[in-house]
């Protein structure tokens, strides 16, 4: 009985602490390339993910369990250097919403992005996404 109790505590840490922090995704076919071949989007705040990219709300099929589980999507994710349209969201225990528009972005390979956010309004539920280069 005192294993059971310890298996689940250490799941239900587990479970928090990733939950908190987001995860990566790979928005590409075939092998993993070497970043100096691709682009990397990530965001500036622990709530901020990214909602979808060029027109899709679920990046892959490994992300559809991942909402499910984390309720999230993705922090981070690579794409191959070309234009993509990305929907920033903020997602954290008191709200889930996604950006109005897509923001379009035209990206380099060995290169990050970040998308940054901006609360607006005095009771700050309005929010302000734009996407920088990281240098």
């Amino acid at each position: 009985m005192k294993r059971f109790f310890s298996i689940l505590i250490l799941s239900v840490l587990f479970l928090f602490s990733n939950g908190c922090g987001g995860y990566r995704a790979r928005n590409y076919e075939g092998p993993k390339l070497d970043v100096s071949e691709i682009s990397i989007i990530t965001t500036d705040d622990q709530f901020v993910t990214i909602g979808g990219i060029d027109g899709k709300k679920s990046i892959d099929k490994s992300d559809t369990v991942n909402v499910l589980i984390w309720g999230r999507y993705p922090r981070e994710i690579s794409v191959l250097p070309g234009k993509h349209s990305i929907l920033p969201c903020y997602q954290n225990p008191y709200e889930n919403a996604c950006a109005e528009n897509w923001i379009t972005i035209e990206t380099e390979p060995g290169q990050t992005y970040i998308v940054k956010h901006e609360r607006l309004d005095e009771n700050k539920k309005k929010i302000k996404f734009w996407i920088d280069k990281l240098e």
